[in-house]
């Protein structure tokens, strides 16, 4: 491998698979563009008893709004990927840690503060206009710029904190353990990821959000009866405050251990009914009794241990750092400039990605219909997808790379089909 490292213009690659990468993703998006221009003066006929002719419209410009700005987004990341990389930049901030340190522990954090630091204050604009211009212009925003501005310093204070544990601890490991560090480096990075998934119910989402135990005895009720029927315990049922933010509704199911919630948006218990809510949750929790968040977990336990082999064996590489414009070869410039850049190389993973994650979306529907009722369901997705003004006709080209749910169209398909079987029977 080191010979191909070695010999090997990442720089053309590097570039090449940047321009591939938006030129696909842009071509889908102009595809979708197209198909929602298609049927945009006709409901699709599933819709026609849920949807007025106002909400399709209003469904159909907030989509068309929000794509052509994601094809704006995509090629502004573009241009500063290459702005940080091949442009400079991040070589400049890591001269700047350089001069000011000579500690590969200290120079990770401060290097990995610099980079979190101007990546935000370089996405403001885009996240004040998406929240403001395009959120608010379709009647989705509640943000106040109180909260948008508090929302920023949070994430950032957390984003910092952890980061800067994960960077230390990693660079300590590749400079104190030998050889075999990147091994002993992705347990301590899982290891703290587990004890972060454990803490963020109780510790980070109250920090952004407020919970409250849900004690409406109509929904309460239902819900507490089917935890009971399919044997699955939680800390409780909760309700977040999201309307403080937005009016798009949803419902999750977070944490693991002691800790696992239920959550509900206060905005989605203003549209649907219990039942369909007790639908909405046996579907969530399918997630949890088939296994997806355990296999999950092991997937990202296979591919994080594949990545740090590949990151043990590239750091040995300065061409490759060298082509992608870093002229600073510290072995913390040279991890982080990695994580920088290896998106670049791994994108056309999405599309299997998503193709497994819609196959559990259907396998958590079939879970919700053996204990729920699946009419339920379906007036229950049909209000979610009027609620949040979604895509009623996706291009099939498009949903298959990047939706990770399957169409709504595809999902009542779906239930509808097991209906009618279980009728003949």
């Amino acid at each position: 491998m080191q010979e191909f490292l070695d010999s090997t213009n990442f720089t053309v690659i590097f570039i090449s698979l940047i321009v591939i990468k938006f030129l696909l993703e842009t071509y889908l998006k102009i595809r979708n563009l197209k198909s929602i221009e298609i049927n945009k003066d006709t409901i699709p006929e599933r819709f026609t008893s849920i949807v007025t002719e106002e909400e399709y419209k209003k469904s159909i410009d907030y989509n068309i709004d929000r794509i052509r700005f994601q094809i704006f987004t995509a090629l502004f990341g573009a241009v500063v990927l290459i702005i940080f990389t091949l442009g400079g930049l991040f070589n400049f901030l890591s001269e700047v840690v350089i001069s000011t340190t000579s500690s590969d522990v200290l120079g990770a954090v401060l290097l990995g503060l610099l980079l979190l630091i101007v990546e935000e204050v370089i996405s403001i604009p885009l996240s004040i206009y998406s929240t403001f211009v395009i959120e608010e212009r379709h009647g989705f925003n509640k943000t106040t710029t109180k909260t948008f501005v508090t929302d920023i310093s949070k994430s950032l204070l957390i984003s910092a904190t952890i980061s800067s544990a994960i960077y230390a601890t990693v660079i300590y490991i590749v400079v104190n353990l030998g050889d075999n560090w990147w091994i002993y480096a992705f347990g301590a990075v899982f290891t703290l990821q587990a004890i972060i998934f454990f803490l963020y119910p109780v510790l980070i989402m109250p920090l952004f959000n407020k919970f409250e135990p849900l004690d409406d005895e109509a929904f309460k009720q239902p819900i507490e009866k089917l935890l009971e029927k399919i044997d699955f315990k939680s800390k409780g049922l909760f309700v977040m405050n999201a309307s403080l933010r937005s009016t798009h509704g949803n419902a999750f199911f977070t944490g693991f251990g002691k800790n696992k919630r239920i959550v509900f948006f206060d905005t989605l218990l203003k549209t649907i009914t219990p039942d369909e809510m007790e639908a909405i949750l046996g579907h969530e929790l399918g997630h949890y009794k088939l296994g997806h968040i355990k296999k999950g977990l092991l997937s990202s336990l296979v591919f994080g241990f594949i990545g740090f082999y590949l990151l043990s064996e590239i750091l040995q590489s300065d061409n490759f750092f060298l082509d992608h414009g870093l002229e600073n070869l510290t072995i913390y410039s040279k991890f982080l400039l990695f994580y920088l850049v290896i998106g670049s190389y791994t994108f056309f993973t999405k599309p299997f990605t998503s193709a497994l994650s819609r196959k559990r979306e259907f396998e958590a529907d079939d879970f919700s219909f053996q204990y729920t009722s699946g009419e339920y369901m379906i007036s229950g997705l049909l209000k979610l997808s009027k609620d949040n003004a979604s895509n009623l006709t996706p291009d099939p080209l498009y949903s298959s790379y990047y939706y990770s749910h399957p169409p709504i169209a595809e999902r009542v398909q779906s239930i509808e089909k097991k209906l009618s079987q279980t009728e003949k029977k």
